[in-house]
Parts: structure tokens; C-alpha cells; sequence
């Protein structure tokens, strides 16, 4: 009896929830097209991860993950750094964003830093100028759950002065295997916390309190390939409904492709055409660094590099371009210490 009643109010709950939504999304605040898509301009892993929370099909994180989930850099054990730049191609104008971040892990948990820059003119949306700062802290509390939180603040202009604050919360959980699947995950954020950008022409970009939630798995794994694949989705103030697929292929560990989709119910409601697929190419080596006393002192010799690109049709008219480069600095000593108690005393 106590489970039908509970199974029912879940039910009532689920059905309240979405209705809720339906109702509201009509009257939805005037968040310009593209507008969501804001805070994933300047580096390409904002993309190719497909706006993952849970960190993509194959577990990737950086500096720039700050501006999706604060809970992703959790894990990290190296400095790094990020650098990135896009452009969006128009009809008649282009754009063009900037990311730059920095990671610094720590015994009390992992800090982060980041700066971001977007310059767009009409038509292309959100026209104005933009220009943000995050930083965030995560910490694994446990061997399988991270969590994060970051703030953020920034200013618009050129087409209206306006300004935006606020607080990014998220967690990751690792639940392992699960069935056929390896390294399952799923994951929360709460984002946009605060106040959002407007301008002369739009309010509330990207959306105020947006709830995310995702899942991701690893498919197969050997020494030679891998795959994953993750799913997102979003309520920018309950008031639209965003969805991210992505698939990530990798190859010997050094060549990573990446595949994925997004939709954003409220442009298509507009009569807004739809995004279309992304593909993105990711190449990472190790090279020497040790050259100095310097990185020598800080362990430094050797530093990951990934070179990264990016490709997505916004619409049939717009064209994203996106590169970067990340940085990690020294390498994760794997070995376990020895430890030699002698020989023992009569």
C-alpha cells in the first residue's frame, strides 16, 4: 500500500513538474538567439564535450569546464592552462570569443580560474560585447563524488551598459559499471544563480537559475580505442528546455573525435532553424619541459599539450569555428611507494 502511494505521488509530482513548464514557455523572458549559448564560446571542449556536465562520453576537464559544471575539475591533479578562440561567421558580420583558465590544485581542493570575451555585432545574437570572469573550487569528497561551486561576474556593452553576478553549484558522481557499461556517471548543476546579461535589446542571457542534469558512460575500452557517449539537459528558467547528445571516439590515447547534437526548444518554437551537428578533432602529446631549474623544482619536466578544433553549423546561416590549446604541467605518479620496514629484531 505505502509503494502505491508513494508511486502515485511521484507520478503527481513528475506530471505537476512538466506541466508547469508547458504552461510557462510562452511567456518565457526575450533571451535572444544564440543567447544560451553564450558561455560556450572561446574554447572548443565547451562544445565538443556537448555541454556535458558530467564531463563528456570520455572523461575530459580543464579550466574551461568552470563555465558548464565547477564540480568537473574535481579530479584534477596538474597545473594547467587553457587558451581558445572562436569566431562566428555570418551572412554579413562575425564574431569572435576568447577563453583563457588556469587550474590549481591543492590539498584543500582544486581552484580555478577563468576569463572569457565575446564580441558580436547585429545581426548576429546577442549583439553587444561581453566580457566575464569566473572562479570556482571543487574537491572529491569522496573516491567517487565531486563537487564544485564558482562565481562569476562581467559586463556588457555597445549596445546598452548592462552587467551580470552570480553563483554556479554542481556535483558528478561516479557510479563505475554499470551493466555493458564502463565508468558511469550522471551529475547536477544549478547555474546563473544571480543576475544574467541584457542589453538595449534582450534580457536574462543565458538563462537565469538554470537546473542541468547528465549521463555518460564509456561504451568499450582497450588499449588502442574507446568510445563514450553523454546526455544533458537544461531548464534556463524553467522557461525552455535544452538538450546535448555527444559521442567521443578515442584512438591510442592521443586522438580524440567528437560528435553531438544540441536543440533549444524555444528557438524552434521561434521558427528558428536548427542547430546542426558538431565534429570536433582533439590531438594530445607529451613534450619535455624540464629544460629550466625552475620546472625542474616544480616537478615540471614533462607537460601534456592538447590541440584542439571545432566545427558546428548554427542555423543556416551561421558558422562556428573553434581552437584551443591546453596545457598540464608535470605527470600523476603512478607507482605506489616501497616501504622497507628491515629486518626484524629478536
Amino acid at each position: 500500500m505505502n509503494y502505491k502511494r508513494s508511486h502515485a505521488m511521484n507520478r503527481t509530482v513528475f506530471v505537476a513538474f512538466f506541466s508547469a513548464i508547458v504552461v510557462v514557455l510562452p511567456y518565457a523572458k526575450d533571451t535572444p538567439p544564440y543567447g544560451e549559448n553564450l558561455f560556450l564560446l572561446g574554447f572548443p571542449g565547451l562544445v565538443t564535450n556537448a555541454a556535458s556536465t558530467v564531463g563528456g562520453g570520455l572523461y575530459d576537464a580543464g579550466p574551461y569546464s568552470i563555465n558548464i559544471n565547477p564540480a568537473l575539475t574535481a579530479p584534477l591533479q596538474r597545473v594547467s592552462a587553457d587558451l581558445g578562440a572562436s569566431i562566428m561567421a555570418g551572412e554579413s558580420e562575425a564574431g569572435f570569443a576568447f577563453l583563457a583558465g588556469a587550474l590549481f590544485p591543492s590539498r584543500w581542493g582544486v581552484w580555478t580560474g577563468s576569463a572569457q570575451g565575446v564580441f558580436l555585432e547585429a545581426p548576429l545574437s546577442p549583439p553587444g560585447n561581453t566580457f566575464s570572469g569566473r572562479f570556482g573550487w571543487s574537491r572529491d569528497v569522496a573516491d567517487n563524488l565531486y563537487v564544485g561551486a564558482s562565481i562569476f561576474g562581467g559586463a556588457t556593452s555597445k549596445y546598452g551598459d548592462g552587467f551580470a553576478a552570480g553563483l554556479d553549484l554542481g556535483f558528478v558522481y561516479r557510479l563505475g559499471n554499470l551493466f555493458f557499461l564502463k565508468d558511469t556517471r550522471f551529475s547536477a548543476a544549478l547555474t546563473n544563480i544571480g543576475k544574467t546579461y541584457d542589453n538595449d535589446y534582450y534580457d536574462n542571457f543565458p538563462g537565469f537559475l538554470t537546473v542541468k542534469g547528465g549521463f555518460a558512460a564509456v561504451l568499450f575500452e582497450n588499449d588502442n580505442f574507446a568510445a563514450g557517449f553523454s546526455a544533458d539537459a537544461a531548464l534556463p528558467t524553467f522557461q525552455n528546455i535544452l538538450l546535448n547528445f555527444g559521442l567521443e571516439l578515442g584512438i591510442v590515447k592521443m586522438l580524440t573525435v567528437s560528435f553531438g547534437w544540441d536543440m533549444n526548444a524555444r528557438e524552434l518554437a521561434d521558427g528558428l532553424d536548427p542547430h546542426g551537428p558538431f565534429v570536433g578533432v582533439a590531438f594530445k602529446w607529451t613534450v619535455s619541459t624540464g629544460g629550466s631549474d625552475i620546472m625542474k623544482k616544480r616537478g615540471w619536466e614533462k607537460t601534456d599539450l592538447n590541440v584542439s578544433t571545432l566545427f558546428q553549423q548554427l542555423g543556416s546561416k551561421t558558422n562556428l569555428f573553434s581552437a584551443g590549446l591546453s596545457a598540464e604541467f608535470g605527470s600523476i605518479d603512478k607507482t605506489p611507494p616501497v616501504i622497507n620496514m628491515g629486518d626484524a629484531e629478536s
